[in-house]
């Protein structure tokens, strides 16, 4: 069982393998956490003679939880469970936030994919998912070397000096580790083979920022259905920017909006997608010239390996066992509340957009 918070899956999923003397690849995971939430999960260790021996350092502690049969995935989890606590509220913010949460226990709320899933996504720059679709290795090399706000100072340096000095690739290597080393050995060893270096990189990795873009494509087009949907049903909404885009959310449906949205699923667009709803053709095919970018062009090209598949998810999505506990005194804000939270949330769906949700009948001063 890995308990962990502050870390990169990834980053953490290296740590392990060099700490256990596995390969990388022969440790599997149900699903990437938040890097910043105090998050508990199962991993698998595959090869592993006897029981392994408990880890325990900054931010993490992996022990030994039992024994199973095959490697651990996404369908692995059935659901996840969440406890949360909202601070720094005044009376009539924990009033507005309760009468929110009924509305969501009668409505539900978009499910969209939140900002976490796009950490691979450089504020500004673009998708790394995106330019490796389109055939722009040399590109998303680039975007894979940019500095993130989430990155440490030694790999701020490391990247800063990459694309410094872009070409010249042995100059940074005593800098690097990890992925980052392997993808600089390939372009030192041949300075233009960019397909080679992005074969250096964890396939998971790979297939997760390819994913990640095609998220994003969903995102757009749930969002410009509840715009259509706004229109046709004269609901309010009110939008929340993020980094790649923006959130739109229902304030409060009817009984009609409410049954159209019900059970629909619309596409996590991929090469193979067909679609067959001609609202949600026309709103994805919007999203697609507006990237520049077909459903053709939606597949990893000459990387073996690696596939990547459109697939359909739930527009919508309703937490189960949505629980309120008594606002009660802040002891982090003296003279504000607090107010805990609990809730269930079927798999692949993201608890901070409950929060988000209810930040839009929260306003704060600015």
């Amino acid at each position: 069982r890995l308990e962990k918070t502050s870390w990169d899956t990834f980053d953490l999923l290296d740590l392990l393998a060099r700490r256990l003397g596995v390969r990388r690849e022969d440790i599997t995971v149900a699903g990437i956490k938040d890097r910043h939430g105090s998050t508990s999960q199962l991993l698998a260790v595959r090869g592993r003679e006897g029981r392994p021996r408990e880890i325990h350092a900054a931010n993490f502690s992996a022990v030994p939880a039992g024994w199973t049969d095959a490697p651990l995935g996404a369908r692995s989890i059935t659901g996840n469970r969440f406890s949360l606590v909202l601070r720094d509220m005044d009376g009539p913010e924990v009033r507005r936030c309760l009468e929110a949460l009924a509305v969501i226990r009668r409505d539900g709320l978009p499910n969209y994919y939140d900002a976490q899933r796009f950490g691979s996504a450089r504020h500004g720059e673009g998708f790394m998912g995106r330019e490796i679709f389109l055939g722009r290795r040399e590109r998303a090399l680039r975007l894979f070397f940019t500095a993130s706000k989430h990155d440490d100072r030694r790999t701020r340096e490391m990247k800063r000096c990459v694309l410094a000095h872009w070409g010249t690739w042995r100059e940074c290597l005593p800098l690097a580790r990890g992925d980052a080393a392997r993808v600089l050995e390939r372009l030192a060893a041949s300075p233009r083979a960019f397909r080679q270096a992005l074969l250096a990189l964890d396939r998971r990795f790979l297939v997760f920022v390819l994913n990640a873009y095609q998220s994003f494509l969903f995102n757009e087009v749930l969002a410009g259905l509840l715009r259509r949907g706004a229109a046709a049903h004269g609901f309010a909404t009110g939008e929340l920017r993020y980094g790649v885009g923006s959130f739109v959310f229902p304030i409060e449906l009817g009984d009609e909006a409410r049954a159209s949205l019900a059970g629909r699923e619309l596409p996590v667009p991929g090469y193979d997608t067909v679609v067959a709803d001609d609202e949600v053709r026309e709103v994805l095919d919007a999203v697609l010239a507006r990237e520049g970018i077909g459903l053709a062009d939606l597949r990893a090209r000459q990387l073996p390996k690696i596939s990547v598949h459109g697939v359909v998810r739930p527009a919508w999505m309703r937490p189960a066992d949505l629980v309120a506990g008594e606002p009660g005194d802040d002891e982090r804000y003296p003279g504000k509340l607090r107010l805990a939270l609990g809730f269930t949330l079927p798999r692949g769906c993201y608890a901070t957009l409950v929060v988000k949700r209810l930040g839009l009948a929260v306003p704060r001063p600015r």
